[in-house]
């Protein structure tokens, strides 16, 4: 199978790294009306899907291990987030979060997702379905 011409690909990375930066851009200003920086947001959300280390932690983040010791630090002292040894090998440090984090957290997403909802609601329903199918077809290329 031949790939798309280039033009066309040009001009969907143009429209794709836009749609990013707009979307990236709203992030911010969601997060910061709450108090929160982009980073500080994301980090309770992986916490909250899972990611229980700071070694994961820093690669879902694409950062080095002593950024996220920083962030880890700052949201511990606020009583988001709280560090435990684990039991089996007392090197290892394993993150929770907090009720307080669990709060925050979901009041962050529920903050993200009306943001991101009023850029779709210029979609219709056959639009948001082709939207997500489209979406689910490229990240599933990424992942194989």
């Amino acid at each position: 199978m031949k790939g798309p011409p280039p033009p066309l690909v040009a001009e969907l990375s143009a429209l794709g790294y836009a749609l990013m930066r707009l979307l990236l851009a709203q992030a911010k200003e969601v997060f910061a009306k709450e108090g929160f920086s982009l980073l500080q947001a994301e980090v309770l959300r992986l916490v909250r899907e899972g990611v229980d280390t700071p070694s994961h932690l820093a690669e879902h983040l694409g950062v080095q291990p002593s950024q996220v010791s920083h962030l880890l630090a700052s949201l511990e002292e606020a009583g988001f987030l709280e560090r435990s040894l684990d039991s089996g090998d007392r090197r290892r440090v394993h993150l929770h979060l907090t009720p307080k984090g669990e709060e925050v957290q979901a009041r962050l997403r529920e903050a993200w997702l009306l943001a991101y909802a009023k850029h779709l609601s210029r979609l219709d329903e056959g639009e948001l379905l082709l939207f997500r199918d489209l979406l689910k077809k490229l990240t599933e290329v990424g992942r194989g």
